[in-house]
């Protein structure tokens, strides 16, 4: 579990709280596949599977809330009123697999009495997302008097308030700490970048505004093996 930070297109860009203050809480149960155990021929001990896993993720994203941020929010004028008033939130559920590289050979870090404790990775993947988005002003009922939204939101089109699918691509790098035989502490910085720009519900063609969503995730975690056995290890 950790935190999702979410890049939407609430708030000025690039202002550090339109950028870092829209977060959930992100929870995640992942099963993890390793082939260095394959007793295959092509599976030799400097083989690239025993440096490859295979990681299934379910991953559930707690409702974030979003607000306007950055200067155009700003004074008494219309806009800034309207701007002020919005507000938004968005709650994700991910499905999605990656490939994980580890930088030491996840044979010898596996065994029992190895030294390493330590094992970085870097990954990549893609996930398929479900997402629920709402929208509401404190100025009234935008859906009966869309005037209320700032100009450009108010063209059909510009709007995607509901819920939805999108693709997303994921990278990222990590590592596990040996807790023991069969309990791995892993800790995850990963970058998921949506192709959709309807996730936060406003999908308006303005050019501050364009851009496709994306998320930073933040995840520690605890790794239990299942299939541990002292008797893969081995050699013939």
């Amino acid at each position: 579990m950790g935190t999702a930070t979410i890049q939407t297109d609430y708030g000025q860009r690039d202002n550090f709280l339109s950028s870092y203050g829209n977060s959930a809480l992100s929870f995640s149960l992942v099963h993890y596949l390793h082939f260095f155990n394959i007793d295959t021929r092509w599976n030799s001990e400097e083989d690239l599977a025993n440096h490859l896993m295979i990681k299934t993720e379910l991953n559930l994203m707690s409702t974030a809330t979003f607000k306007h941020h950055g200067r155009y929010r700003e004074g008494n004028t219309n806009t800034a009123i309207q701007l002020r008033a919005m507000t938004g939130t968005t709650t994700i559920s991910n499905f999605g697999v990656q490939g994980e590289y580890y930088f030491k050979d996840l044979r010898e870090f596996m065994f029992p009495y190895s030294e390493i404790k330590w094992n970085p990775y870097l990954s990549l993947g893609f996930k398929y997302s479900r997402y629920k988005n709402t929208l509401t002003s404190n100025l009234g009922d935008w859906r009966s008097d869309i005037t209320i939204l700032p100009e450009k939101y108010r063209e059909p089109g510009q709007l995607a308030v509901g819920s939805g699918n999108a693709f997303s691509l994921i990278l990222g790098l990590g590592t596990r700490y040996k807790l023991s035989e069969k309990f791995d502490l892993a800790g995850l910085f990963n970058w998921q970048y949506f192709f959709s720009d309807a996730v936060d519900g406003l999908q308006t063609d303005h050019i501050s505004n364009k851009k496709n969503e994306w998320l930073i995730h933040l995840q520690v975690g605890i790794i239990y093996h299942l299939n541990f056995s002292g008797g893969i290890f081995c050699k013939k």
